[in-house]
């Protein structure tokens, strides 16, 4: 399946997208760079820096970068994490490892809330090395230590998961924002129609006949409603059941399974 650029309903601009700088420190591998930019892009973040990449290919990071890659030209890369957080108001580190000298834990939805109650200045949102994570002379620069609620078993995410799911939290406020896909909806009146084939349908083929409990149609009828089908998903329906008494009524020539199963084995010859 082709991937499309156009969809009906996508996430307005945010504030986050402006103050937050997503900061990768010595990140080893350029898949994981394109991968990061993919998901910041994704989500309408623009402001990625690099720390000392050892070995970064953009020709490499771009297979991963996907419509991505103009952030890629962009980047901005530094020496050290000192002069990389120079002009930020506050940096926050994401690790999951805990030590008495360390900056104090938050998890990231109560990070988030806080940031709901007092918008920041410029952040850096700090990510450690893929092998190790952040290391102690980094810490130095955090005011908090942002943790990622995970499996006790595999509390490690990948470099490019923490930043998607770091920056999906940041943009929760913005989905009340995003408008719902407009469909044309049926009408009662679409329903009675739909009533109306069902049960004449059900009636013909002895689903329906004397002695049915009457709630039966009643069911029936509240399944079809509780579908919720748009106005194309109702005329299929209408279709249907409209083919089905016709068929019933002998109004249109009707195929048995042994006929069509024949009809299939002919085809295949």
């Amino acid at each position: 399946m082709s991937a499309s650029r156009s969809w009906p309903a996508s996430l307005p601009s945010s504030a986050a997208a402006d103050w937050a700088h997503v900061v990768l420190v010595e990140p080893g591998d350029s898949l994981n760079i394109g991968a990061v930019a993919r998901a910041m892009s994704n989500l309408g973040f623009a402001n990625l820096r690099l720390v000392a990449p050892p070995n970064f290919d953009r020709e490499r990071a771009a297979l991963s970068a996907c419509w991505a890659t103009p952030m890629l030209d962009r980047v901005t890369v530094y020496p050290t994490v000192d002069e990389a957080v120079a002009d930020m108001d506050q940096v926050v580190g994401f690790s999951a490892r805990h030590g008495h000298d360390r900056p104090r834990h938050m998890l990231l939805d109560q990070w988030c809330g806080l940031l709901a109650e007092e918008p920041p200045g410029r952040t850096a949102l700090l990510f450690g090395p893929e092998d190790h994570g952040l290391e102690t002379r980094h810490l130095s620069h955090c005011r908090w230590l942002i943790r990622i609620p995970s499996s006790e078993d595999n509390p490690s995410f990948n470099l490019s998961q923490s930043v998607l799911l770091a920056l999906y939290e940041l943009s929760r406020p913005r989905w009340k924002e995003v408008p719902a896909e407009a469909k044309p909806r049926p009408g009662e009146a679409a329903f009675g129609t739909l009533d109306r084939l069902v049960e004449t349908v059900l009636t013909q083929c002895g689903y329906y006949k004397e002695g049915t409990p009457w709630p039966v149609p009643r069911i029936v009828r509240n399944l079809l409603r509780r579908t919720d089908p748009d106005q194309r998903e109702m005329n299929i329906l209408t279709g249907v059941f409209g083919k089905l008494h016709r068929a019933l009524a002998g109004q249109v020539p009707v195929r048995t399974v042994d006929a069509v199963e024949a009809g299939d084995a002919e085809s295949s010859e």
